[in-house]
């Protein structure tokens, strides 16, 4: 999570769901949300072309309800018609994804329902800073949190129908986790066979490495391994997502008052990792960035990645702090590495 000071095409009625001492209660009332086209280059929309990526469209989202925003992590059904995500109040939302054709065009059907801790009970204050999300297989999930630094396991069913009333199990943090910072955790995480990797957010002291290591997701008391990947130190990490392939793609966040939001999309490939016990720095491949100069861009905290019809998808979404000034951006590109 990032703290700052600081056209409607489509309005859709939806359903809110609230938990608390293990049950979901259902609020009556709708909301509207509104569906803003967002085209990469502003003063170009016509043009697609970022890096090895090719935009397929994006929205802007905007529902008049004050637990929407905040959205730090994203998972996409295999599909590509479903989203969740997680935000860094602590909620689940779900939703339809819509597209014409391959163009990502819209969002219907949100349902928004709190993350709930081992008693049952709406995860708050500083547990409630949910800010990855990885796919563990079997429709369960784990969710990691910062400020008071974990990683809780939710059987949410493949078709996410128990996101209302899932409780968690911990899973074994990371080597180095009770020295994060408060701020500044565990926010992307990724599955890789039967390993959990974690990254964490920004630098250690002036060195421009960035610290990722892995956990056992079933016998952690297997030694787990932290490897040193190279990196512009100013940008923070914001996600990982496994690239099916037992590589990651890594998504980074800059930000400042003078500049704005700058977004580097990499990839660290299996080949990469595999060479780590021989060699002192990974060194990720930049695939794009996003720079405020002449592209729509704003704090992308979330990604996911999945394979649909021979390519390659790739998704972002954006955390808007719950700030007016900020929005809530959800964008969709197809890998297409340039010749």
């Amino acid at each position: 999570m990032l703290v700052r000071l600081g056209l409607s095409v489509c309005l859709c009625p939806f359903l809110i769901a609230c938990g608390g001492g293990g049950e979901a209660q259902t609020a009556s009332e709708s909301a509207s949300l509104s569906l803003t086209p967002v085209p990469l280059f502003p003063d170009d929309p016509g043009r697609t072309r970022l890096g090895d990526l090719r935009y397929l469209g994006g929205v802007a989202l905007d529902l008049d309800d004050e637990r929407f925003g905040g959205w730090s992590a994203l998972d996409i059904s295999p599909d590509g018609g479903r989203l969740l995500a997680v935000s860094d109040s602590g909620y689940w939302m779900t939703a339809s994804l819509q597209y014409d054709g391959d163009a990502l065009v819209g969002l219907s059907e949100p349902h928004i329902t709190v993350i709930l801790d081992e008693a049952g009970e709406p995860v708050s204050d500083d547990f409630a800073d949910s800010e990855g999300l990885a796919d563990l297989g079997d429709g369960a999930y784990a969710v990691s949190f910062e400020r008071e630094h974990r990683i809780w396991r939710y059987e949410l069913g493949e078709d996410w129908s128990g996101v209302d009333d899932a409780l968690p199990t911990p899973l074994a943090n990371p080597l180095g986790t009770e020295a994060l910072p408060n701020n500044a955790g565990m926010e992307g995480i990724a599955v890789i066979g039967d390993w959990l990797w974690s990254a964490q957010e920004h630098t250690t002291g002036n060195a421009p490495v960035h610290i990722f290591s892995r956990t056992h997701l079933f016998e952690p008391e297997q030694t787990g391994n932290s490897y040193l990947v190279a990196m512009e130190p100013e940008f923070g990490v914001t996600e990982l997502e496994s690239d099916g392939a037992d590589g990651l793609y890594i998504l980074q966040r800059f930000w400042s008052r003078d500049v704005g939001n700058r977004i580097h999309i990499l990839h660290l490939t299996a080949e990469q990792i595999a060479e780590a016990p021989n060699v002192t720095e990974l060194h990720p491949t930049l695939l794009a960035a996003i720079e405020p100069d002449e592209m729509s861009v704003d704090n992308f905290e979330g990604m996911a990645v999945i394979e649909r019809e021979g390519q390659t998808r790739l998704f972002l979404i954006s955390d808007d702090n719950y700030n007016d000034s900020q929005r809530t951006l959800l964008f969709s590109f197809v890998l297409e590495p340039r010749q």
